[in-house]
């Protein structure tokens, strides 16, 4: 019988995933003589779809284990239903890894997180919040959802050869703060109208990002919600407006340690559901994947959507 199902991003932090996989998980597995399927993906895309098949064949209680990064745990939670028998676990080998930032205990090795995993040592019912923009398929999050300067950020990211080269080297977290600096001196901040749950209007000007968090972190490190928690029912909403550019480089600086808050300018405001609406599109990314720029969007927060074992 068949104890887990392994999902392997090969190409996570330039090659790091499968070395883990061949090198350490793999090896342990096959020594304990442990049973298991392992897909390796090939594209993007490819890991929403093998959880989906997963979960549709499931007919008996079974744990999905990904090796990745925030993408490809992005990629699992929008395949992942049938959550009654199937149950999400991660080992992350991005060169990010917000969610485990912010989640899993640190200074674990790949093989300790493994044997948590198998020994089931603890689970919880996760949040996942939800992007729906007009004409487009919802996409879920699991980490955070932004609109604006911070998706500018996490899409130059996706397709940057510097974040190859500074990930070889283990300096992979420099990507962002590279080109968050080239996309300030580009993004042009504009009006803002934001409803929250139903009854909260917000109309701001020079808008430079709203970002819905279920997790403290983004970006490989930004700590722009510091209250965040993944099991509480809710989404915390960074908003960054009304500021000079100088001001936001030099307030960003704080964010590391979830101290920009204290700045005027920086709102943290906790919610349901939001409806944003702005003049012209901007960026929207889903756990650093691109969503597609927008002018329009809403986002809501799925409670106890995900069982996790950790």
């Amino acid at each position: 019988m068949v104890n887990a199902y392994f999902i392997i991003n090969p190409r996570s932090q330039t090659g790091k995933g499968k070395r883990i996989w061949t090198q350490e998980i793999k090896p342990w597995l096959d020594e304990h003589q442990y049973r298991y399927k392992a897909f390796l993906t090939r594209y993007s895309g490819h890991c929403t779809q093998i959880v989906r098949q997963l979960c549709e064949d499931a007919k008996k209680p079974l744990t999905l284990i990904i090796l990745g990064g925030d993408g490809t745990l992005n990629e699992a939670v929008n395949g992942l239903y049938n959550t009654e028998l199937v149950t999400l676990a991660y080992i992350p080998t991005g060169s990010s890894n917000d969610f485990a930032r912010a989640y899993l205990p640190r200074r674990c090795t790949p093989v300790e997180r493994l044997k948590s995993i198998l020994d089931e040592k603890h689970e919880a019912w996760l949040d996942c919040g939800v992007v729906k923009a007009p004409g487009k398929k919802p996409k879920r999050f699991i980490v955070s959802s932004g609109i604006g300067y911070d998706a500018y950020i996490t899409d130059e990211a996706l397709h940057s050869k510097i974040k190859n080269v500074l990930n070889f080297i283990h300096l992979g977290k420099l990507t962002y703060m590279l080109i968050a600096i080239d996309k300030l001196l580009r993004i042009q901040p504009q009006t803002v109208s934001i409803t929250l749950d139903g009854s909260r209007f917000f109309h701001l000007d020079k808008l430079y990002f709203a970002a819905s968090h279920n997790l403290p972190y983004e970006g490989g490190g930004f700590k722009f919600a510091p209250k965040a928690v993944p099991d509480d029912g809710q989404l915390d909403l960074c908003i960054v407006h009304g500021i000079s550019k100088p001001g936001l480089a030099c307030k960003l600086l704080f964010a590391f340690k979830g101290k920009h808050v204290r700045f005027k300018g920086i709102e943290n405001i906790r919610y349901k559901h939001m409806k944003l609406v702005l003049e012209h599109p901007y960026a929207v990314h889903t756990d650093g994947e691109t969503y597609h720029p927008r002018k329009e969007i809403e986002v809501w927060c799925e409670a106890g959507k995900i069982h996790f074992i950790y």
